[in-house]
């Protein structure tokens, strides 16, 4: 690769497309695939039903299987009642940073995946190269799960996904599952000096989420910080004045369990819990929709990824771990394709004002995928 840093014209592109996810990302994806299609990649689209956003699969090489996947999610978090120091959508190099929103969370990999590809000797290539650049992975990846059934059916697969996620460039081969729900309870209104008349929606609610706890699995991963399934709940919305008997309530919540779980079987208990407090509060109705999920990954296959890739990262031998946080790896791991997580930047940088990511943390980065990339030509 060239010596002098190509990914931060790249990069600086990258962040000048305000890509949050109640926003369109079409204009970085016919940057993107431009980009690639002048460097001799065959490229294919996938738009979403509204035909704002798309998916984007790039290929180049012999068409043989094996090779691998770069991946990386295209949209960011909104940046609306963060106080940033510059504007976050103009990347701003400060200090041996760049700053702006995605520079960690993860246009600086696919800054990097993009530099990689455009690097590439399509001729000297014994297995191909692929991209993967997605939508709306922050709100449940359904970007990813569109993709899904498309990778399913290639005949011949990439042998690994690499995902682009900010892990200081660790490795990770297993993350949690998630389940995002609303729950919307409907009770009987009243004035409040006869609760004994009505029955009210916030009191279930309050009694339910004191006890979800106790309906969630106890059992423990040690490989997984924190070890056990968790819940929060985002968002309460309820009530109409302090002296009505709450007709209506409802909960946003999530709760991200360990891969060896069955999420089925977890929304039993709730809906027990459900009706156990139901049975003790007549008037009550209760509803719970999924609003998204996204799978497990699993370590499985990962593993022997994983062992491959560690000789491409420069010492100090790079930590293998698990991740609390849910990817589009669990997704691609469904269609037949292993998947690890390693990029720059850290995740306490996701999602924060005055986001950032380290020259050194990039080039780092950039090293590490001249070196596996390299390896699709030498076998």
């Amino acid at each position: 690769m060239q010596n002098k840093r190509g990914y931060l014209p790249l990069l600086r592109d990258l962040i000048g497309f305000p890509t949050v996810s109640a926003d369109s990302n079409l204009a970085l994806i016919d940057h993107a695939e431009s980009f690639l299609a002048a460097r001799g990649y065959e490229t294919e689209r996938s738009p979403n039903k509204k035909g704002d956003k798309a998916n984007l699969l790039a290929r180049i090489g012999p068409d043989v299987a094996g090779g691998i996947a770069l991946s990386g999610h295209t949209d960011v978090v909104p940046v609306s009642g963060q106080d940033w120091n510059d504007d976050p959508f103009e990347m701003t190099e400060r200090d041996n940073h760049l700053y702006g929103r995605g520079t960690a969370d993860m246009k600086g990999f696919i800054a990097l995946a993009l530099e990689a590809a455009g690097s590439v000797d399509a001729a000297r290539l014994k297995r191909p190269l692929y991209l993967l650049l997605t939508y709306d992975e922050e709100t449940g990846c359904q970007g990813a799960m569109a993709l899904q059934e498309r990778l399913q059916a290639m005949p011949m697969k990439p042998e690994f996904v690499l995902i682009g996620e900010p892990t200081g460039m660790q490795l990770v081969t297993a993350h949690k599952g998630i389940q995002q729900m609303v729950t919307r309870v409907r009770g009987k209104p009243g004035h409040s000096s006869r609760p004994d008349l009505g029955a009210s929606a916030i009191e279930f609610a309050a009694r339910y989420v004191s006890r979800i706890g106790e309906a969630l699995p106890q059992d423990r991963d040690e490989e997984f910080n924190p070890p056990v399934t968790t819940f929060n709940i985002g968002v309460i919305k309820g009530g109409e004045a302090v002296n009505i008997i709450s007709e209506f309530c409802e909960l946003q919540w999530e709760f991200r369990h360990l891969p060896a779980q069955d999420p089925s079987l977890i929304h039993g208990e709730l809906n027990r819990l459900s009706d156990e407090i139901k049975s003790q509060m007549r008037g009550i109705s209760v509803q719970t929709q999924v609003a998204a999920a996204v799978p497990a990954m699993l370590a499985g296959k990962n593993r022997g990824v994983v062992e491959h890739l560690k000789q491409y990262i420069q010492p100090p031998e790079p930590l293998v771990t698990t991740a609390p946080f849910v990817t589009e790896g669990g997704l691609y791991q469904q269609a037949g394709i292993p998947a690890v997580i390693c990029g720059p930047g850290l995740l306490e940088q996701a999602h924060q004002p005055n986001e950032n990511v380290s020259l050194q943390a990039m080039d780092e980065c950039r090293t590490f995928l001249s070196r596996v990339i390299a390896d699709l030509v030498a076998k």
